[in-house]
């Protein structure tokens, strides 16, 4: 059998290489930025609340700490916004939690004022509070992509692995609200060794709620998967996998996008060979640098976000400690030295 996952590690490194030449020249050119003075795309995790209780959650949404940690209220998030608008702007707004529709018409309030200044969204939701009244709401914003995560091809295997009962109807029917009202859908799946062998089911699933693309992960060793350690695929599971995901891009080419999440490795490379451009604002007010890396570089609530990126955000990935933790990851469990820390960020 082909060894699926040196295959695909070695195109994610040529990506990621060839990417970094791309940079490196329109540099030299002075088409391509050095550094930026600010953001211009950035995470809002806008709570640590969810109806949910997923397995593999990397945020633990939904457990009492992060519930008690989400000190970014509504009015702190328009407040931030505003800040933004004032500065400058962002090109991307990448809406997530928790679950963000748990803010209810909050969360339309944060989005109007981006959406008035030019901004484009990512949103990303568990799809369960989606309805008829707050999809037509979400018809007025621009969109690179609206996501809905959906881990089973049966309510059997979504429900067990989500935590609540009966959530698969609902995301189910939620998803197909939002392809019906013209918003871009992209499904995103994560793999565990039950779901595996159902793989094309869940491909005709996404197809079938007329998403564009369905993206295929598999659970990484942190946040809440650390005590769920059954979920996370082998060796050969995740062979398996990649052989799959190359079958079924091509067998269903020209009906639905089938892709993949990079490598931890692979992905932290290339945020080190270009300069930075974002990172996520949490609910406590952290601005994290990435969903995998436990570091944060300040606070919105203590400092403005302008004095955060001039004093480290630019150069935050080459910190001497953000380059250990790199160095540390092994490519085969995509684990690092501290990808265990499961309480609250190092500052940097």
């Amino acid at each position: 059998m082909k060894d699926y996952i040196k295959i695909f590690e070695a195109a994610d490194a040529k990506r990621a290489k060839r990417e970094k030449e791309n940079i490196i020249a329109l540099q030299k050119e002075g088409l391509y930025p050095k550094k930026y003075s600010f953001p211009t795309t950035l995470q809002f995790e806008l709570t640590g609340a969810c109806n949910l209780a997923c397995k593999h959650c990397y945020n633990r949404s939904g457990d009492d700490d992060r519930i008690k940690n989400t000190r970014m209220t509504v009015n702190e998030w328009k407040r931030l916004a505003g800040y933004i608008v004032d500065n400058g702007g962002i090109f991307q707004c990448i809406i997530s939690g928790g679950e963000p529709l748990l803010l209810g018409d909050g969360l339309f309030e944060i989005m109007d004022i981006l959406h008035e200044d030019g901004t484009s969204f990512v949103v990303i939701t568990n799809g369960m509070l989606l309805n008829e009244i707050n999809i037509k709401k979400f018809k007025r914003y621009r969109y690179f992509w609206f996501q809905i995560s959906i881990d089973g091809s049966s309510a059997e295997l979504h429900d067990s692995f989500r935590g609540v009962k009966g959530c698969w109807e609902k995301t189910v029917a939620g998803a197909m609200g939002v392809t019906s009202s013209g918003i871009p859908l992209v499904v995103a799946h994560t793999v565990i060794p039950k779901s595996l062998p159902l793989l094309e089911d869940m491909v005709k699933l996404a197809y079938s709620l007329g998403a564009g693309s369905i993206m295929i992960g598999e659970v990484l060793p942190s946040g809440r998967a650390i005590y769920n350690k059954n979920i996370i695929l082998s060796h050969e599971q995740r062979n398996y996998l990649y052989e799959q995901i190359n079958e079924l891009s091509i067998k269903y080419a020209g009906r639905i996008r089938i892709e993949r999440s990079m490598n931890v490795r692979s992905s932290m490379a290339r945020y080190l060979s270009q300069p930075n451009c974002g990172g996520i604002i949490r609910p406590n007010g952290d601005f994290r640098l990435d969903c995998m890396v436990p570091f944060s570089i300040g606070n919105v609530l203590e400092s403005s976000l302008k004095d955060i990126w001039d004093r480290s955000g630019c150069d935050a990935w080459h910190n001497p400690l953000v380059m250990d933790f790199i160095r540390s990851i092994d490519e085969e469990t995509q684990q690092g030295d501290i990808l265990n820390h499961v309480s609250e960020d190092i500052r940097i």
